[in-house]
């Protein structure tokens, strides 16, 4: 079986570029881990900008693909194959709008 595992960083904590040395190692026993996060949030929260290397490289772990946008991150998710796999979304947001259920009808499908 195959784990692909997606994290959204959508809180103030998360999205905060000292708290993100939390995450280290957060993610390694995913086969595949996906961590998405979007600029506008971040603006929008005020918070300082944090960079898809910096957050590659505050999980420590050679599995890490970050996604910015959320368009990009469910293409990903529909081009793989979900034969005798696992999808785990974690998240306290949406992924900025991906509809879960017609996301889990055309994988299923």
């Amino acid at each position: 079986r195959k784990l692909i595992a997606a994290m959204e960083l959508h809180t103030f904590s998360s999205l905060n570029k000292n708290f993100l040395k939390e995450y280290d190692g957060a993610m390694a026993t995913a086969d595949e881990a996906l961590v998405y996060f979007n600029h506008h949030t971040i603006e929008h929260k005020k918070l300082e900008p944090i960079t898809e290397e910096q957050v590659k490289e505050a999980f420590n772990s050679d599995n890490i693909q970050v996604f910015t946008d959320s368009k990009k991150l469910e293409t990903y998710l529909l081009s793989q194959n979900w034969k005798n796999s696992n999808l785990l979304l974690m998240s306290s947001g949406n992924f900025d709008g991906i509809d879960f259920k017609e996301l889990a009808e055309k994988v299923l499908n």
